[in-house]
């Protein structure tokens, strides 16, 4: 280090030790020490920077880890050199002369491991995580604390140019120890394209110490981490902060999922490159395109998002407007007008999963009806809106007028129009609020709570009529409806999937008690809206998965044709459950993962997010336990390492 004088600070070290698995175990020096270290700038760094010139001599960019080894080490040697170290650090102190010899003798070990032929550390570092990791945060408490609150950050973030493997796994790592230590909970996809993350903090206190940890100010301290990391890229990120919730929005633990895309829609690069996507339009300017007449508004969401809130206010608004005018000379001005019309069409793909947007958009039906039009597309948050916008864009960008999306999504736009603006229903966000509406900010998130009415319903055993009846008053505020009885409900809970598809499936308390989901029988009524409309009723379970989960077939589709044609041969001993055994029919594509073995690899994952007790210190390669400190992960279900450190 002392050989790098513009050298001003670093953002990590990492100090390792490993036993050499080739040696004896009774040889005195089978040990080798590790340090890993990352130049975060030179010059001036960014956050001191006083002027101008600071700012342009800083290095924005983090640098590549810089890794220094020593081999052949004794137990003695080992303890001297961490004691050296950690004395040091105590007091501040650097000894030049010895830090510079040891950095000389490590570069001349380096050389004759190379002509061993042994694997160099620059090698290791390359290897990349592939697996989730749940970091553990430093004991803390809530306890005690009076009127606890917590605090979110909603924010996605493009690199441009894509981050190498090496800062992928320095930012995997770097996000471990800050959300560590600051006690983060949430969720974080990681790619080498970028970062798409919900992250909450909680008010709390570390165990023996009295001092709160404030959440508005622990995440914005996490943002700045961020930029400090990279600043060139999260310095443009847009951060939606949404503070005073309930303690209970806060995730209890944080998960890191390493990506390949932050959202998969199963197209090339070069068929929707990120930086061809639509315009950005804030809620003020978006709110405003919406009330034109020539325009399309896209929901780049899952139908089961769009069935409880969606982007149609400003055609219910003209259609008001053009009842309430009754005189003729009225009318015909009002025809004249430009905000004559219903406000843009509110389109909806009827999507199960993302990669259903490129087939609903090679439709004849669907590009007529964009043809000549200006299009407008939002999502919850944004992220979802920069592939699909820039693959319309490549696809029919020269048949319409222009494409332009909604910065900052549902979110940004609710925190904007505090009314609704043109929003109806609830948006469905992926967080422990579970739903937010106008005036609701908590969201609907936890147990369902009845009122006293209700409650008093239950108590004299009224029948469901009168359930109905009271559904039916507050209709114009639920859009979404029970899968089974059909009154006005609009709350996801109880973990409810369509048998025939998987995605999530309204369904009011009054029906899940009766547990039709789980009744011989009654399965089928336990169906999404597009499951219903396209008849299917092939169960997800027999559904064979090709192209992750896109133009699915039925598993038992041979026997199927083998009964079939049996049945042609003697129709007149057809039953009616033949006949619909025969007519069966699978969704074209399946909210579920593994091809049949979810179940395995759900206990493999519950196995992954148990730390190791032994640590560092376990050495057994197949270990099913989690090894955040191990740089290869093994991603076959197997566990361990992809090679030995």
């Amino acid at each position: 280090i002392s050989l790098s004088p513009e050298l001003c600070y670093l953002t990590q070290v990492v100090m390792r030790l490993f036993e050499d698995n080739n040696k004896d175990v009774n040889d005195p020096k089978r040990f080798r020490i590790e340090i890993l270290f990352s130049p975060g700038a030179t010059a001036t760094p960014l956050h001191m920077a006083e002027n101008d010139r600071d700012l342009e001599e800083t290095r924005n960019e983090t640098e590549p880890l810089y890794s220094i080894g020593m081999d052949d080490l004794t137990c003695n040697q080992v303890e001297d050199f961490f004691t050296r170290v950690i004395e040091q650090g105590k007091t501040g102190d650097d000894d030049d002369s010895k830090t510079a010899k040891s950095s000389s003798d490590d570069k001349s070990k380096k050389k004759k491991k190379k002509k061993k032929g042994q694997s160099s550390e620059k090698e290791e570092e390359e290897q990349v995580v592939d697996e989730n990791i749940n970091v553990t945060p430093v004991s803390s408490s809530t306890k005690n604390i009076e009127a606890p609150k917590c605090s979110l950050v909603l924010f996605y973030q493009y690199a441009t140019p894509p981050w190498s493997e090496k800062k992928v796994a320095l930012l995997i790592r770097y996000l471990c120890n800050v959300g560590r230590e600051r006690n983060l909970g949430g969720r974080i996809r990681v790619a080498s394209e970028g970062v798409n993350a919900t992250i909450s903090s909680v008010t709390t206190k570390k165990d023996g110490d009295t001092t709160l940890m404030d959440p508005t100010r622990t995440i914005r301290h996490f943002t700045q981490d961020l930029i400090n990391f990279d600043s060139a890229t999260f310095s443009l990120t847009d951060f939606k902060y949404i503070d005073d919730l309930a303690p209970d929005r806060h995730f209890k633990e944080l998960k890191i999922l390493p990506v390949k895309e932050l959202v998969y829609y199963g197209i090339k690069e070069k068929d929707a490159p990120l930086g061809e996507g639509g315009v950005h339009l804030d809620p003020v300017e978006y709110h405003e395109m919406l009330g034109r007449d020539d325009a399309v508004v896209i929901d780049v969401r899952n139908h089961y998002e769009a069935d409880i809130g969606r982007f149609d206010g400003q055609m219910k608004r003209k259609c008001k407007e053009k009842a309430t005018v009754t005189d003729d000379d009225a009318k015909k001005e009002k025809k004249n007008s430009p905000s004559d019309g219903s406000g843009a069409e509110y389109v909806d793909p009827l999507m199960r999963k993302s990669t259903d947007f490129p087939e609903w958009l090679s439709k004849p039906s669907t590009q007529a009806k964009l043809k000549d039009k200006t299009v407008l597309m939002y999502c919850t948050g944004g992220v979802r809106c920069e592939r699909a916008s820039a693959y319309l864009k490549s696809q029919i960008g020269n048949e319409v007028k222009g494409v332009y999306q909604l910065k900052g999504g549902i979110e940004k736009y609710l925190q904007t129009f505090k009314d609704g603006g043109y929003w109806t229903g609830k948006n469905f966000v992926f967080d422990k609020r579970e739903a937010i509406g106008v005036g609701n900010v908590q969201g609907d998130g936890g147990v369902i709570r009845k009122t006293p009415a209700q409650q008093q319903q239950k108590k004299k055993k009224k029948k469901k009529q009168d359930t109905s009846e009271e559904s039916e008053a507050n209709g114009d505020q639920i859009q979404g409806k029970c899968c089974i009885c059909k009154v006005p409900w609009d709350r996801y809970v109880g973990k409810k999937k369509c048998y025939t598809c998987g995605v999530p499936v309204l369904m009011c308390d009054s029906c899940m008690s009766k547990k039709p989901d789980k009744t011989p029988g009654m399965e089928l009524s336990v169906r999404c809206p597009l499951c219903v409309k396209e008849n299917i009723t092939v169960p997800a379970n027999e559904v064979e998965f090709t192209a992750n989960g896109v133009r699915n077939k039925d598993s038992n589709s041979s026997e199927i044709k083998e009964t079939n044609k049996k049945y042609d041969d003697e129709d007149a001993k057809r039953t009616k459950q033949q006949q619909e055994q025969k007519e069966r029919k699978a969704a074209a594509s399946v909210l579920k993962w593994g091809g049949g073995h979810a179940a395995k690899k759900k206990e493999l994952r519950k196995m992954k997010r148990k730390l190791c007790q032994f640590g560092a210190s376990c050495t057994r390669e197949d270990c099913f336990f989690a090894h955040p400190d191990r740089i290869g992960i093994d991603v076959s279900g197997k566990g361990g390492r992809k090679e030995k450190a």
